[in-house]
C-alpha cells in the first residue's frame, strides 16, 4: 500500500487539537492518521470517515454505532480513547502504546512468515468474532486498522468508523436488523480473507490495496493466492486462504469463527519447535508415507481391481482390511480438488472415496502405498531384535485397527453412518500406528513403560505400568491423541472424525451420547475397548469384556452377549476373510444397491 506523506511545511497540519504526523492508510470508508494528542502528550491513531455525514440523523447514527462498539472489551480489540467531532467531521482515537499498524510493520520489516501471518489473522478473527457476537461489524478491515502491539500480537481498531460517500438523502446506515448485521459480518470475514491473502502474497489481491474495494469485486473476479510468494505457503494454508476469498459466496467462510477454526486447526498441526515430534512426523508422512500395506491383503485388492465392474460395497469390504490404503484414499479425496461445491464436510466414507477416485484413481493411490513392512525393513539403525519386534508389533496393531473398525461398523446404530463409525474406531488407534511405524524405538520404550514392574520384595504387589498417553508424554513429550489429531487435520478430515478420534476416558462413566457426533465417538470407543479386552489372556479377557458391556450398556442400549457376538463376527471378517453378508443386512436393514461401479 502506498503511504501518502503529508507535505513538509513549517507549520504542523492540524485536525482540531491533533497534530497530523503521517497518513497511515485509507480506504473507501475511512482514513487513519498517526497523530499527536497534546492533551494526553502521546501518539494516537486517529480514524476519520472518508465521507462527512450529510445530516444530523446520520451523524447521530454513526456516533451511536461507534460508542456501542467502544463498549466491547476484548484483548484483541484496541481500547477507544475518544469519540468526537471537529468541523462536522466525526473521529475516533485509539491508543498505540508503543505498537504500530500493519502498514508500518510491513514497511519496517521483511515479509512475515506464514506462521506469523496465520497468528496475526487468527487474533484479528478472535476480535471480529467477539464483535459479531455483540451485534457489531467492523466494515473497514485493512492494513491501516490492525495494530501490532509491542508484544507482537494483533489488535483491531476502528470498529464501525467507516462511512462511504452516498447520494444526497441516502444514509448508508439506514438499513438495520439481523439480516444487515449478518451481511456486514460476512463482508468482514471476506476482508479478513483478503488481508490473509495480502500478507502471504506480499501483494494485494486484484492489485487493489483497498480491501473494501477489492471485497466488492470478489465474485465478479477470481482471487487465488499466487505461487510466487516470499515464503512457501503450505498446501493446507493455501486452501484456507483460497476458500476465504472464493468467487462463490456459498464456498467461503460465512462467519468469523469458521475461518478462525480453520486457521487454528492449521496452526495446531505446526510444531512450535523445529525437530519436535509433530514436525518430524509430518515431514516423514510426505517422504515415507503414512503406513505400509498390511501383509496378506495384496491378492484380494488386485483381484478386485482386475474386475471389469465392481460393487462399491464389495470393494469397501476389501479396503477396510488395509488401513494404509484407507488413510491414503481419504487423504487424497480430501484435497481441495475433490471437495464438493458448497460442502464443508469433506469425504468421510470409503464409499464416497471409491466413487470419486474411480478404478484408475484407486490404482494410482494403491501404487503409492509402500509394500510391507515399509521403512521398518530398511532401518539399519535398529538392532535385529528391535527391528523384528517392531515389525511384529506393527502387524498386530494393524490387525487390531481393522478389528476395531469392523466392530464399530457392525454395532453402529442407524443414527450414524456405519462407515464413519469404522473410520472413527480406526482413528482412535492412529496414534499408536504412527508411533509403531515412524518411531519404533520410542514405541518400544513406551511398551516397556506400560508393563507392570515386578515387586521389589517378596509379598509385595507389582507396580502397575503407565497408561499409553502417559508413556507417550514421557517418551516423546506429546500424547498419542495429539499426534492423531494433528495428522487428521493435516489430511483435511472433517472435525466430526477428528473429534471422534479421541476415545472416551476410562476413568469416567460413559454417558448416553447426544447427537450423531457423540454417538460416533462412543461407538468407536466401545469397539476399541472390546479389542483391548480380547488382547488379554483368556481369563482376564472375559472379565474385561463384561466390564466393557456394563460401561456402555445404557449409553448404547446394548443387549447381553452383543459384544461377544460382534467380536466373533469381526474375527470372521478380518482374520478368516469371510465375505460379510453386508453390514446393513447384518443389522436387519435392506441391502444397498448392487451395481455402483468404481
Amino acid at each position: 500500500m502506498a503511504i501518502a506523506q503529508p507535505p513538509q511545511t513549517s507549520a504542523p497540519r492540524l485536525f482540531g487539537r491533533f497534530e497530523l504526523r503521517q497518513m497511515l492508510g485509507r480506504s473507501l470508508a475511512s482514513s487513519t492518521w498517526l497523530a499527536w494528542d497534546p492533551r494526553l502528550q502521546q501518539e494516537v491513531s486517529l480514524c476519520v470517515p472518508r465521507a462527512q455525514p450529510i445530516h444530523d440523523r446520520e451523524r447521530e447514527e454513526w456516533t451511536q454505532d461507534v460508542l456501542a462498539c467502544s463498549r466491547l472489551k476484548h484483548p484483541r480489540l484496541c481500547e477507544t480513547m475518544e469519540v468526537g467531532s471537529h468541523d462536522g467531521w466525526p473521529f475516533v482515537t485509539c491508543a498505540r502504546d508503543g505498537g504500530q499498524t500493519l502498514v508500518e510493520r510491513l514497511q519496517a520489516s521483511p515479509p512475515p512468515s506464514p506462521q506469523e501471518v496465520a497468528g496475526w489473522v487468527t487474533e484479528v478473527l478472535e476480535g471480529l468474532a467477539y464483535a459479531h457476537d455483540g451485534g457489531a461489524a467492523h466494515l473497514d478491515l485493512g492494513l491501516h486498522t490492525v495494530l501490532i502491539d509491542k508484544t507482537g500480537h494483533a489488535q483491531l481498531f476502528g470498529l464501525a468508523v467507516g462511512l462511504e460517500a452516498q447520494q444526497p438523502g441516502q444514509a448508508p446506515r439506514a438499513v438495520r436488523g439481523r439480516q444487515a448485521v449478518r451481511q456486514q459480518a460476512e463482508r468482514d470475514v471476506l476482508m479478513a480473507g483478503l488481508l490473509l491473502h495480502r500478507l502471504l502474497a506480499n501483494h494485494p489481491a486484484l492489485d487493489d490495496p483497498d480491501l473494501c474495494s477489492a471485497a466488492a469485486r470478489v465474485g465478479r473476479e477470481i482471487v487465488r493466492l499466487p505461487w510466487t510468494t516470499p515464503h512457501p505457503v503450505p498446501e493446507t494454508l493455501r486452501a484456507i486462504v483460497n476458500r476465504a476469498t472464493d468467487r462463490q459466496q456459498r464456498q467461503r467462510y460465512l462467519n468469523a469463527r469458521t475461518l478462525l477454526s480453520a486457521l487454528q486447526g492449521w496452526i495446531t498441526t505446526q510444531s512450535e519447535e523445529s525437530g519436535g515430534p509433530l514436525s518430524l512426523l509430518l515431514d516423514r508422512l510426505s517422504s515415507v508415507g503414512t503406513l505400509p500395506g498390511r501383509p496378506g491383503t495384496e491378492r484380494a485388492l488386485l483381484a478386485s481391481l482386475s474386475a471389469e465392474s465392481l460393487r462399491v460395497d464389495d470393494f469397501v469390504d476389501v479396503v477396510v482390511k488395509n488401513p494404509a490404503l484407507v488413510w491414503e484414499m481419504l487423504r487424497t479425496v480430501n484435497t481441495a480438488s475433490y471437495r464438493s461445491p458448497g460442502s464443508d464436510d469433506g469425504v468421510t466414507t470409503l464409499s464416497r472415496a471409491v466413487l470419486l477416485l474411480g478404478q484408475a484413481g484407486i490404482r494410482k493411490v494403491a501404487a503409492s502405498v509402500r509394500p510391507w513392512p515399509g521403512v521398518l525393513g530398511a532401518q539399519s539403525s535398529l538392532s535385529p531384535e528391535v527391528g523384528e519386534a517392531s515389525v511384529q508389533a506393527l502387524e498386530e496393531e494393524l490387525r487390531r485397527a481393522c478389528l476395531a473398525g469392523a466392530i464399530a461398523r457392525l454395532m453402529a446404530p442407524f443414527s450414524i453412518s456405519d462407515e464413519e463409525a469404522s473410520l472413527a474406531a480406526m482413528s482412535q488407534r492412529l496414534g499408536w500406528l504412527l508411533m509403531r511405524y515412524h518411531f519404533p524405538e520410542e514405541a518400544a520404550q513406551m511398551h516397556r513403560l506400560m508393563q507392570p514392574s515386578p515387586p521389589t520384595e517378596s509379598g509385595e504387589a507389582s507396580t502397575p505400568g503407565m497408561a499409553a498417553e502417559a508413556a507417550a508424554s514421557a517418551v516423546l513429550g506429546v500424547e498419542l491423541g495429539t499426534l492423531a489429531v494433528a495428522v487428521l487435520r493435516h489430511w483435511g478430515l472433517h472435525d466430526r472424525i477428528v473429534q471422534a478420534s479421541q476415545p472416551c476416558a476410562l476413568t469416567k462413566p460413559v454417558r448416553t451420547p447426544v447427537g450423531p457426533e457423540a454417538t460416533l465417538r462412543t461407538v468407536a470407543s466401545l469397539a476399541n475397548e472390546i479389542v483391548e479386552a480380547q488382547a488379554l489372556e483368556p481369563q482376564k479377557a472375559h472379565v474385561a469384556m463384561h466390564q466393557a458391556y456394563v460401561r456402555y450398556a445404557r449409553a448404547l442400549a446394548l443387549v447381553p452377549k452383543e459384544c461377544e457376538q460382534t467380536w466373533e463376527q469381526a474375527l470372521r471378517l478380518i482374520d478368516r476373510g469371510d465375505r460379510p453378508a453386508d453390514t446393513a443386512k447384518a443389522k436387519g436393514a435392506p441391502q444397498a444397491p448392487g451395481s455402483a461401479g468404481a
